[in-house]
């Protein structure tokens, strides 16, 4: 579907040792299952950092959206759910509770996908028509600001669209779930968080040139205000996962 960049499924075996984890704000849309206590939520674009108990999470899957095309799923504007997460039945009604409940009688995984699969589907195929689509618009300023080795302004992409930068900034807002400005910020964050996965030797200067900063000092500043820990910590940190900082 292409609608949905990924399900998955995660099953921790009792032998992996527990602990907290610092999650990184990663720019997507998603709804979580939490399979181990039967807790199903809907979670926004963050702007900041969450920590975890990975104690509390070792049986859960989920879906992450593509940018802009959760809200064929849901009837809210996508920017009601920016830094929220919210109990999926709130949203979804009764059909929220009886997936998990197939979803917790079941034990393979691939079985598991397919349910997960088979319920959007059938949300998709029930979704009001104008929100299956993203507007033209919105997709061109996901495809600018993707592409942009240095991220062009709001004011640039708007007046390329012909729409004024109040409107761009409602329709980007209600599709996408966070302003077109501060989605960018994002992006350059995660940049730098992809340029440190690489393994190689980190130059912040350079860095910070090369992903759109203005300096070394803003980057610093941004990714502590997304990460909600210094660049030097993520690089020696132990990292589970790309956007999964260990903390205990």
């Amino acid at each position: 579907m292409a609608a949905v960049e990924c399900l998955w499924h995660h099953d921790s075996p009792d032998t992996v040792a527990q602990g907290r984890e610092r999650v990184l704000p990663n720019g997507r849309f998603q709804v979580v299952l939490n399979l181990s206590t039967g807790a199903a939520t809907v979670t926004g674009l963050r702007s900041h950092s969450v920590v975890i108990d990975t104690a509390s999470v070792s049986h859960v899957m989920g879906v992450v959206f593509r940018p802009a095309a959760a809200r064929a799923f849901f009837e809210e504007s996508a920017h009601d759910f920016y830094d929220r997460s919210v109990p999926l039945a709130l949203v979804w009604g009764p059909k929220a509770s009886q997936l998990v409940d197939r979803l917790r009688i079941e034990t393979s995984a691939r079985r598991r996908l397919a349910i997960l699969e088979a319920t959007l589907v059938e949300i998709w195929g029930k979704s009001d028509r104008r929100r299956l689509t993203v507007h033209p618009a919105v997709s061109h300023a996901l495809r600018t600001f993707q592409s942009s080795p240095h991220i062009k302004s709001v004011a640039d992409v708007s007046r390329e669209i012909g729409w004024s930068r109040r409107w761009f900034c409602h329709a980007f807002s209600d599709s996408v779930g966070m302003t077109p400005k501060r989605y960018c910020r994002l992006l350059r964050f995660q940049r730098v968080v992809r340029q440190v996965l690489l393994g190689s030797r980190v130059d912040w200067a350079d860095l910070a040139m090369s992903c759109g900063f203005a300096d070394q000092a803003h980057l610093a500043h941004e990714f502590r205000a997304f990460a909600g820990l210094s660049p030097e910590r993520f690089l020696t940190a132990e990292r589970p996962s790309p956007n999964h900082v260990r903390l205990d």
